[in-house]
């Protein structure tokens, strides 16, 4: 069986000694002849094409959410060969796909018994995301997190005033449709996959009071898969459009990663979008067995 694997070691979870642990773990299940790559996150979406154009029997991401987005929205239906694993800090959706069990107990179960699973997505002109994008002042927040887990502490004290300034001065408009009335606020979030609790995409509008409000909203909806905070109403619905009035552009992340979306942009929701490798058996949230070893 030919196999790729795709190693992102800047993940969280990952580190200089991922290639090794996989290679160990590979090994151990008779595919030691597996050729490992390192993620090219200044080329990442051509990377991700020449290895789906080499036709691997089986394509592996170890990565975070954001890497995961990336392999996901280039490979989206046309490739089905490919498993993720969790390798990053928050894993929101290989939680959701594979349950909280360890990289290497995935790979087993899912090398043992196969099965795809179709995934739901939202989309920003050509990007998906698949749990969540977050507009406005919680997108500040999140990149300053996200800095301080780098160690550029010179770069989140700097996104940590601006996510200050956009909490005290974004008043975004969101606009759902009639059927789902949205607050203006300074932050909009649309949720997918793990996040949503409809069968189509979860959209919230408020306005955040303070600094550390914008925080928690940033933290909690990333972090755990339930409602963003306490009296947040979610509407379902299939396209919002957010808008800055003042005409600045609007700050975003998708899954984790910061993204450009101008100061007008819609999110529609795309069904079916990408599909991807599980174990057989295995429903969303839940827990792979661990394959007998040989």
């Amino acid at each position: 069986m030919k196999v790729t694997v795709l190693i992102n070691p800047a993940a969280g979870g990952i580190g200089p000694d991922g290639e090794m642990r996989m290679r160990d773990a590979l090994g151990e299940l008779g595919l030691g002849a597996a050729s490992l790559v390192t993620f090219d996150h200044d080329a990442a979406a051509a990377q991700m094409r020449a290895l789906i154009t080499d036709a691997p029997d089986l394509l592996i991401v170890w990565g975070g959410d954001g890497t995961h987005r990336t392999a996901l929205s280039t490979a989206r239906t046309g490739f089905a060969n490919l498993l993720l694993l969790p390798g990053g800090t928050m894993n929101l959706l290989t939680k959701w796909l594979h349950g909280h069990a360890p990289w290497h107990v995935t790979l087993r179960a899912v090398l043992a018994h196969r099965a795809t699973r179709v995934l739901n997505a939202g989309q920003v002109g050509s990007d998906l995301f698949f749990c969540a994008l977050l507009a406005g002042a919680p997108a500040r927040f999140a990149q300053a997190r996200e800095d301080l887990r780098a160690g550029d502490f010179g770069r989140a004290m700097r996104d940590a005033g601006m996510a200050v300034e956009a909490a005290h001065r974004l008043h975004l408009t969101a606009d759902a449709g009639p059927d789902a009335p949205l607050p203006a606020g300074n932050a909009v979030a649309a949720l997918v996959g793990p996040l949503s609790r409809s069968s189509r995409m979860d959209v919230a509008s408020l306005d955040l009071p303070s600094a550390v409000a914008a925080l928690s909203f940033a933290w909690t909806t990333l972090r755990t898969q339930s409602r963003p905070l306490d009296g947040v109403v979610l509407h379902a619905t299939d396209s919002v459009t957010i808008v800055d009035p003042e005409g600045m552009p609007v700050p975003a992340i998708m899954d984790g990663e910061q993204v450009e979306v101008g100061a007008r942009f819609t999110v529609s929701y795309q069904p079916e979008a990408a599909c991807c490798l599980i174990a057989a058996g295995t429903e969303p949230g839940s827990q792979p067995s661990e394959a007998p070893r040989g």
